[in-house]
Protein backbone atom coordinates (compact mmCIF):
# COMPACT_ATOMS: atom_id res chain seq x y z
CA UNK A 1 0.00 0.00 0.00
CA UNK A 2 0.81 3.30 -1.18
CA UNK A 3 0.25 6.43 0.88
CA UNK A 4 -0.29 9.35 -1.81
CA UNK A 5 -0.87 12.88 -0.48
CA UNK A 6 -1.13 16.60 -2.66
CA UNK A 7 2.55 16.43 -3.51
CA UNK A 8 1.96 13.74 -6.10
CA UNK A 9 0.22 15.01 -9.01
CA UNK A 10 -2.76 13.94 -10.54
CA UNK A 11 -1.61 12.00 -13.21
CA UNK A 12 0.41 9.98 -10.25
CA UNK A 13 -3.33 9.17 -8.55
CA UNK A 14 -4.57 8.18 -11.80
CA UNK A 15 -1.81 5.86 -12.42
CA UNK A 16 -2.18 4.33 -8.96
CA UNK A 17 -6.04 4.81 -8.54
CA UNK A 18 -6.38 5.02 -4.88
CA UNK A 19 -9.38 3.82 -3.48
CA UNK A 20 -9.86 5.00 -0.27
CA UNK A 21 -8.77 8.50 1.11
CA UNK A 22 -8.82 10.54 4.57
CA UNK A 23 -9.29 13.80 5.77
CA UNK A 24 -7.96 14.70 8.50
CA UNK A 25 -9.84 17.88 10.52
CA UNK A 26 -7.63 20.13 12.66
CA UNK A 27 -8.72 23.43 13.62
CA UNK A 28 -7.47 27.08 14.23
CA UNK A 29 -8.29 28.17 18.00
CA UNK A 30 -7.61 28.94 21.52
CA UNK A 31 -5.31 26.60 23.39
CA UNK A 32 -5.00 28.98 26.13
CA UNK A 33 -1.54 30.51 27.47
CA UNK A 34 0.87 27.41 26.63
CA UNK A 35 -0.34 25.81 22.76
CA UNK A 36 -0.28 27.28 19.83
CA UNK A 37 -4.11 27.89 17.67
CA UNK A 38 -3.03 25.05 15.57
CA UNK A 39 -2.37 22.69 18.11
CA UNK A 40 -5.18 20.36 16.54
CA UNK A 41 -4.02 20.71 13.02
CA UNK A 42 -0.09 19.97 14.33
CA UNK A 43 -1.59 16.84 16.11
CA UNK A 44 -3.49 15.55 12.91
CA UNK A 45 -0.28 16.75 10.89
CA UNK A 46 1.53 14.37 12.83
CA UNK A 47 0.02 11.29 13.53
CA UNK A 48 -2.65 10.74 10.36
CA UNK A 49 0.27 9.35 7.98
CA UNK A 50 1.70 7.02 10.72
CA UNK A 51 -1.51 5.64 11.64
CA UNK A 52 -2.19 4.80 7.87
CA UNK A 53 0.98 3.25 7.22
CA UNK A 54 0.14 0.72 10.33
CA UNK A 55 -3.01 0.23 7.80
CA UNK A 56 -3.61 -3.35 5.75
CA UNK A 57 -5.42 -2.24 2.69
CA UNK A 58 -5.15 -4.17 -0.51
CA UNK A 59 -5.28 -0.36 -2.29
CA UNK A 60 -3.65 2.61 -2.17
CA UNK A 61 -4.92 5.31 0.19
CA UNK A 62 -5.05 9.29 -0.65
CA UNK A 63 -4.31 11.60 2.22
CA UNK A 64 -6.19 14.49 2.41
CA UNK A 65 -4.57 17.97 3.53
CA UNK A 66 -5.39 18.52 7.31
CA UNK A 67 -8.89 21.00 7.01
CA UNK A 68 -6.88 23.82 9.16
CA UNK A 69 -10.37 25.00 10.50
CA UNK A 70 -13.58 23.71 11.85
CA UNK A 71 -16.35 24.18 13.89
CA UNK A 72 -14.81 25.87 17.17
CA UNK A 73 -18.01 27.66 18.37
CA UNK A 74 -17.26 26.82 21.80
CA UNK A 75 -13.56 28.57 21.92
CA UNK A 76 -14.72 31.92 20.34
CA UNK A 77 -14.08 34.82 22.57
CA UNK A 78 -10.42 34.33 22.38
CA UNK A 79 -8.35 36.05 20.19
CA UNK A 80 -7.61 34.09 17.03
CA UNK A 81 -10.36 31.30 16.37
CA UNK A 82 -11.68 30.80 13.38
CA UNK A 83 -14.84 28.90 12.85
CA UNK A 84 -16.89 27.50 10.97
CA UNK A 85 -20.66 26.73 11.47
CA UNK A 86 -21.91 22.98 12.13
CA UNK A 87 -23.92 23.74 8.96
CA UNK A 88 -21.37 24.53 6.61
CA UNK A 89 -18.86 21.55 7.90
CA UNK A 90 -21.33 19.13 6.62
CA UNK A 91 -21.42 21.45 3.35
CA UNK A 92 -17.71 20.91 3.34
CA UNK A 93 -17.59 17.62 4.30
CA UNK A 94 -20.45 16.60 1.36
CA UNK A 95 -18.60 18.62 -0.90
CA UNK A 96 -15.17 16.71 -0.28
CA UNK A 97 -16.96 13.04 -0.85
CA UNK A 98 -18.87 14.23 -3.62
CA UNK A 99 -15.08 15.34 -5.38
CA UNK A 100 -13.72 12.03 -4.37
CA UNK A 101 -16.54 9.46 -5.15
CA UNK A 102 -16.62 11.07 -8.95
CA UNK A 103 -12.69 10.16 -9.39
CA UNK A 104 -13.47 6.54 -8.52
CA UNK A 105 -12.71 7.06 -4.40
CA UNK A 106 -14.88 3.71 -2.78
CA UNK A 107 -14.05 4.87 0.91
CA UNK A 108 -13.84 8.00 3.00
CA UNK A 109 -12.65 7.90 6.72
CA UNK A 110 -13.31 11.44 8.21
CA UNK A 111 -10.76 11.82 11.43
CA UNK A 112 -11.09 15.00 13.90
CA UNK A 113 -8.51 15.80 15.73
CA UNK A 114 -11.04 18.83 17.21
CA UNK A 115 -13.27 16.69 19.00
CA UNK A 116 -15.81 20.08 18.80
CA UNK A 117 -17.23 18.78 15.87
CA UNK A 118 -20.28 17.21 16.55
CA UNK A 119 -21.88 17.43 13.06
CA UNK A 120 -19.92 15.05 11.25
CA UNK A 121 -22.00 11.95 12.83
CA UNK A 122 -24.63 12.97 11.33
CA UNK A 123 -23.26 14.17 8.10
CA UNK A 124 -22.14 10.45 8.08
CA UNK A 125 -24.95 8.40 8.37
CA UNK A 126 -27.07 11.08 6.12
CA UNK A 127 -24.59 10.67 3.10
CA UNK A 128 -24.45 7.17 3.52
CA UNK A 129 -28.20 6.54 3.94
CA UNK A 130 -28.39 8.98 1.38
CA UNK A 131 -26.13 6.68 -0.98
CA UNK A 132 -28.03 3.28 0.41
CA UNK A 133 -23.49 2.37 0.76
CA UNK A 134 -21.83 2.36 3.95
CA UNK A 135 -18.62 4.54 1.98
CA UNK A 136 -18.12 7.19 5.07
CA UNK A 137 -16.54 6.10 8.27
CA UNK A 138 -16.32 8.36 11.39
CA UNK A 139 -12.84 7.78 13.33
CA UNK A 140 -12.20 9.94 16.46
CA UNK A 141 -9.03 9.16 17.77
CA UNK A 142 -9.61 9.99 21.33
CA UNK A 143 -12.31 7.94 22.02
CA UNK A 144 -10.39 4.94 20.52
CA UNK A 145 -7.80 5.51 23.73
CA UNK A 146 -8.06 2.98 26.49
CA UNK A 147 -9.28 4.04 29.85
CA UNK A 148 -5.99 2.47 31.47
CA UNK A 149 -3.89 5.02 29.33
CA UNK A 150 -6.36 7.89 30.19
CA UNK A 151 -5.30 6.76 34.00
CA UNK A 152 -1.83 7.34 33.86
CA UNK A 153 -2.43 11.21 33.66
CA UNK A 154 -3.24 13.66 36.23
CA UNK A 155 -7.14 13.59 36.20
CA UNK A 156 -7.94 10.91 33.51
CA UNK A 157 -9.03 12.39 30.29
CA UNK A 158 -9.10 16.21 30.29
CA UNK A 159 -10.92 18.04 27.47
CA UNK A 160 -8.81 21.15 26.24
CA UNK A 161 -4.74 21.74 26.73
CA UNK A 162 -4.40 19.48 30.06
CA UNK A 163 -2.13 16.83 30.73
CA UNK A 164 -2.92 14.65 28.31
CA UNK A 165 -2.71 17.19 25.10
CA UNK A 166 -0.22 19.01 26.72
CA UNK A 167 2.34 15.90 26.86
CA UNK A 168 1.17 14.56 23.59
CA UNK A 169 2.42 18.22 21.60
CA UNK A 170 5.39 17.75 24.48
CA UNK A 171 6.31 14.33 22.55
CA UNK A 172 5.47 15.59 18.89
CA UNK A 173 6.19 19.16 19.01
CA UNK A 174 8.02 20.40 21.92
CA UNK A 175 8.98 23.61 20.41
CA UNK A 176 5.32 24.70 20.28
CA UNK A 177 4.64 23.96 24.05
CA UNK A 178 5.16 27.67 25.90
CA UNK A 179 6.39 28.09 29.42
CA UNK A 180 3.28 30.05 30.53
CA UNK A 181 1.77 26.56 32.02
CA UNK A 182 -0.90 26.74 34.59
CA UNK A 183 -3.13 24.40 36.27
CA UNK A 184 -6.70 24.84 36.12
CA UNK A 185 -8.35 22.74 38.15
CA UNK A 186 -12.19 22.70 36.84
CA UNK A 187 -14.08 20.38 38.98
CA UNK A 188 -17.46 20.71 37.47
CA UNK A 189 -16.65 20.74 34.10
CA UNK A 190 -17.74 18.33 31.70
CA UNK A 191 -17.05 18.08 28.29
CA UNK A 192 -21.36 18.35 27.23
CA UNK A 193 -21.33 21.68 29.24
CA UNK A 194 -19.57 23.23 26.26
CA UNK A 195 -22.98 22.60 24.57
CA UNK A 196 -24.15 25.69 26.96
CA UNK A 197 -21.45 27.66 27.89
CA UNK A 198 -18.10 28.47 26.16
CA UNK A 199 -14.77 27.33 27.31
CA UNK A 200 -14.17 31.18 28.38
CA UNK A 201 -16.66 31.03 30.62
CA UNK A 202 -16.52 27.55 31.71
CA UNK A 203 -12.40 28.06 32.29
CA UNK A 204 -12.90 31.54 33.84
CA UNK A 205 -10.99 32.90 30.75
CA UNK A 206 -8.14 31.03 31.08
CA UNK A 207 -8.75 29.04 27.50
CA UNK A 208 -8.39 25.17 29.30
CA UNK A 209 -9.52 22.10 31.73
CA UNK A 210 -6.81 20.47 33.79
CA UNK A 211 -3.85 20.06 35.09
CA UNK A 212 -0.85 21.10 32.07
CA UNK A 213 1.99 21.19 34.90
CA UNK A 214 2.21 17.72 35.01
CA UNK A 215 2.47 16.77 31.26
CA UNK A 216 5.42 15.21 29.87
CA UNK A 217 7.15 14.16 26.87
CA UNK A 218 7.10 10.59 27.99
CA UNK A 219 3.40 9.96 28.68
CA UNK A 220 2.99 11.97 25.27
CA UNK A 221 4.99 8.99 23.69
CA UNK A 222 3.17 6.12 25.44
CA UNK A 223 -0.48 8.32 24.38
CA UNK A 224 0.65 8.75 21.06
CA UNK A 225 1.30 4.80 20.24
CA UNK A 226 -1.63 3.97 22.19
CA UNK A 227 -3.69 6.47 19.40
CA UNK A 228 -2.10 4.55 16.64
CA UNK A 229 -2.45 1.59 17.50
CA UNK A 230 -5.94 1.24 18.34
CA UNK A 231 -7.10 3.86 15.48
CA UNK A 232 -5.42 1.64 13.01
CA UNK A 233 -7.04 -1.51 14.96
CA UNK A 234 -10.40 -0.20 14.28
CA UNK A 235 -10.01 1.43 10.44
CA UNK A 236 -9.34 -2.23 9.91
CA UNK A 237 -12.28 -3.64 11.65
CA UNK A 238 -14.62 -1.01 9.37
CA UNK A 239 -12.90 -1.69 6.32
CA UNK A 240 -13.55 -5.25 7.00
CA UNK A 241 -17.11 -4.89 7.92
CA UNK A 242 -17.63 -3.36 4.55
CA UNK A 243 -17.18 -5.77 2.74
CA UNK A 244 -19.64 -7.72 4.18
CA UNK A 245 -22.01 -5.27 4.60
CA UNK A 246 -22.19 -3.36 1.69
CA UNK A 247 -25.48 -1.53 1.81
CA UNK A 248 -26.14 0.93 4.62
Amino acid sequence: MQILNDQNTAFELDELKPNLAFLPIGATEQHSRHLPLATDTILADALSSEMLSKLDWPGHVYLLPTLPISSSEENTGFKGTVSFTPLTMRAIIRDIWNSLESEGIQHLIVCPWHGGNFILKPIIRELNCEKQKCQLFYLNPWELVPQEIYDTFARGFEVHCGDVETSLMLALNAEHVRDERIDNPTPHFKAPLQDMWSMHTLSSGEGHAGHPTQATAAKGEVFKNAVIEHSAAYLKELLELSKVYKKY
